[in-house]
């Protein structure tokens, strides 16, 4: 479970900040990076790159976020490596896409985990944004690697399935972000 305000178990998250840096700066995800993290090449084949640890060892129950980046059309964001979907109560839908850099944040850098065993990081909406929530140590020199609570896959059902497909069919494997349906 997710404890944004106090665990009884853990105590208080703790929320990491990105480095401030105005929208539109050259390389802009990049320099939004908290301390101690870095973009280097990722350890996963074929991924690009991907978000290491350089710091001090990131502790469970660290938050980081929310995801940045502009607010494209289903389209867009269904061919863009680098977008989420956010439903509303209300039942309407944001795409929220970090292919820009210049209107992203550095985690948009944050590659999918090639399995639910290897991750550290797990994503989850939280007052309309995606936030990232370490679930295991991370110690220096480790890759930050996102995955997805299968609640959310079993409640989307073919949906999630449809998304997961065109996201990973690229190398065998999710290289970036697919689209994640969470439901407020």
């Amino acid at each position: 479970m997710f404890f944004i305000n106090k665990c009884e178990l853990h105590g208080p998250a703790l929320f990491i900040p990105d480095t401030p840096v105005p929208m539109g700066c050259t390389e802009r995800a990049r320099q939004t990076l908290p301390l101690g993290l870095e973009v280097q090449m990722s350890g996963i084949p074929n991924a690009g790159l991907g978000v290491f640890n350089k710091g001090e060892p990131v502790p469970v129950g660290a938050h980081f976020g929310p995801y940045e980046g502009d607010l494209v059309d289903r389209e867009e964001a269904i061919n863009s490596g680098y977008s989420w979907v956010i439903y509303r109560s209300t039942g309407c839908e944001e795409y929220i896409d970090g292919k820009r850099e210049l209107c992203s944040n550095w985690m948009r850098y944050v590659n999918c985990a090639r399995n639910g065993e290897n991750h550290n990081l797990v994503a989850f909406q939280y007052l309309g944004g995606i936030l990232y929530r370490c679930c295991r140590p991370i110690n220096p020199g480790q890759e930050l690697l996102v995955w997805y609570e299968e609640e959310y896959a079993r409640r989307l059902g073919l949906v999630f399935d449809y998304f997961w497909n065109i996201k990973s069919s690229a190398n065998g494997y999710v290289h970036k972000k697919f689209l994640l349906f969470i439901k407020l």
